[in-house]
């Protein structure tokens, strides 16, 4: 439903109040910002038919007005005007995160990281998810004379590794069986196709030598498996305790643990783009006073994850929603140059 002109320039005022003070709105404060000239009897009137329609709510007898998630559910879908980012703020994002190269996490930690500080919220990302990305390299170095760190790289800019502990103490010989092994059946395959049947399969035509690389390509495929599974990055949960959501934060901590919860919050909140889910709607009732603003990032042309922030329902929207678009922005430009770079290595 639509509101009013006058009803809207009412709701927008209260709203703004409200996230800078936490304070219910009066009329008389309204009076002396509205752009219009109307008498505190008419605002009065004005205000309880909001709070009727579900706009506004009053929290305790004689107070001013608060909005509803209704209410701020209009504001953020009608009247919401962000701001951009300040040059300082994308001088801060952009020296913070734009010098790391290679693996997508790296990047995606530091851009939760620097947002979490400008915002003092708690911010989150999800990894990319490629199942079709192409190994393009592997390596072992050896850790002790049992154990050897296996890495390998992918053309999505994705980097993984593994310690694998040895039947027995490495050898030249022993590398050199491992690196034809990976280049005759590993390189320059996708990540899904690489399976453990077809490892086994392999391993067993080694004869001798077979126990003793076996935990080199055990440890290899672990590592390929968790690179096709997206993740989640959480960063500020101590910032939670400072806000004004410190009563939920132990419940908010404890939910951001969970893995499958968070991607399934995500991935609701980026269907159609920068989004802002308040309240009730995330379904969660830990998150019963927050809002999670989130932001897709492509990678490759496409949408690859999503950056976001769970903050107090008392939030600076207009500021909070830009800061994590350009933040997502950022991110996916890294993300993407890494992948054209390790495209043309193949």
């Amino acid at each position: 439903m639509e509101l009013s002109k006058r009803k809207e320039m009412i709701l927008a005022a209260i709203v703004e109040f409200y996230v800078k003070t936490g304070e219910p709105v009066g009329s008389k404060y309204l009076v002396s910002v509205l752009p219009i000239t109307v008498s505190s009897a008419t605002i009065r009137n004005e205000m309880a038919e909001l709070s009727e329609m579900g706009y506004l709510e009053q929290p305790y007898t004689s107070a001013g007005r608060i909005p509803s998630d209704k209410g701020l559910r209009y504001y953020t879908d009608r009247l919401l005007k962000p701001f951009s980012p300040s040059p300082t703020e994308m001088m801060r994002i952009s020296g913070s995160i734009d010098h790391f190269e290679g693996d997508a996490r790296v990047i995606l930690a530091e851009s939760c990281e620097v947002l979490s500080e400008l915002t003092g919220t708690l911010a989150l990302a999800t990894t990319p998810f490629y199942p079709d990305a192409v190994i393009n390299n592997v390596q072992l170095l050896p850790m002790s004379k049992r154990s050897a760190l296996v890495v390998f790289s992918t053309s999505a800019g994705v980097f993984r590794s593994r310690i694998a502990k040895l039947q027995t103490e490495t050898d030249y010989a022993l590398y050199e069986l491992f690196y034809n092994v990976c280049a005759a059946n590993i390189i320059g395959n996708t990540c899904g196709a690489v399976t453990r049947a077809a490892l086994q399969t392999v391993t067993a035509s080694l004869g001798a030598r077979a126990l003793d690389i076996s935990p080199l390509l055990v440890s290899l495929y672990e590592a390929i498996g968790e690179s096709t599974q997206a993740d989640v990055i959480v960063k500020g949960q101590p910032r939670l305790l400072s806000s004004s959501l410190h009563t939920d934060a132990p419940r908010i901590i404890e939910f951001t643990a969970g893995k499958d919860q968070l991607l399934k919050l995500l991935q609701e909140n980026i269907s159609a783009g920068p989004k802002i889910s308040i309240g009730s709607e995330n379904g969660y009732s830990c998150l019963r006073n927050a809002c999670v603003i989130a932001s897709p990032y492509k990678a490759g042309g496409h949408e690859a994850g999503a950056i976001a922030v769970i903050a107090p329902i008392k939030t600076d929207y207009a500021r909070v929603l830009p800061l994590v678009k350009y933040v997502s922005d950022v991110a996916g430009e890294l993300i993407s140059g890494n992948l054209d770079t390790n495209n043309g290595k193949d």
